[in-house]
């Protein structure tokens, strides 16, 4: 194991307990998840704990984005991000973080090149033929019970690739986010988009 994996594994190991530590029941932590509909269980079972603490959020001059606990931050959601290991056994491999009131800025703990490139690899697998739901931000895939996956960073091209289409998104820019993301002009992907349903006025 490099000196720099040791590192980033302490370094994810120190930020998840302090996690645990800074976060916890508190009104804001109540009122995200009631007012987003997002069921504590269900979230707890598919990216280990949900929690609510102070962060602040930083950009470095590589333009790589992460976050850090501060008591003078702004309210933030967390969850983790779990990859399995050989045995199917799930593990940390990251952190995800975003504003309470700004879903779509999340950014990841371990930053770009490192950690975890989706949430809810477990949906990517076994599949059948079924098409695989992705989801804008991790918020919407906690309110859609954690079922689908997030891409999380452009490593997560790789996890898309592999599993394979069909993928549904949530409208035609997501598609056309997803068509670059993959960017695989030799291969075909077949991006579903639902249809909306027209409001008829009586």
């Amino acid at each position: 194991m490099t000196a720099a994996l040791v590192k980033n594994r302490e370094r994810l190991a120190f930020m998840r307990r302090e996690s645990l530590r800074v976060g916890g029941w508190s009104p804001e932590f109540r009122s995200y998840l009631r007012r987003h509909h997002i069921d504590l269980e269900t979230c707890n079972a598919h990216c280990g704990y949900f929690n609510v603490a102070l962060v602040k959020f930083w950009t470095g001059n590589d333009g790589d984005r992460s976050f850090t606990f501060d008591p003078d931050g702004q309210p933030a959601a967390i969850i983790e991000a779990l990859l399995f290991d050989d045995d199917k056994e799930p593990f940390t491999a990251d952190l995800v973080a975003w504003p309470l009131n700004a879903p779509g800025e999340f950014v990841t703990a371990m930053g770009l090149n490192d950690g975890a490139d989706v949430l809810g690899p477990v949906n990517m697998v076994r599949r059948a033929g079924v098409p695989l739901v992705l989801h804008r931000t991790p918020l919407a895939w906690l309110q859609a019970g954690c079922q689908g996956c997030v891409p999380l960073k452009p490593g997560a091209r790789h996890w898309l690739a592999k599993a394979g289409g069909p993928f549904v998104v949530e409208d035609v820019d997501h598609g056309l986010e997803l068509r670059d993301l993959l960017e695989d002009r030799d291969r075909r992907h077949e991006i579903l988009v639902p249809s909306q349903r027209a409001e008829v006025a009586a």
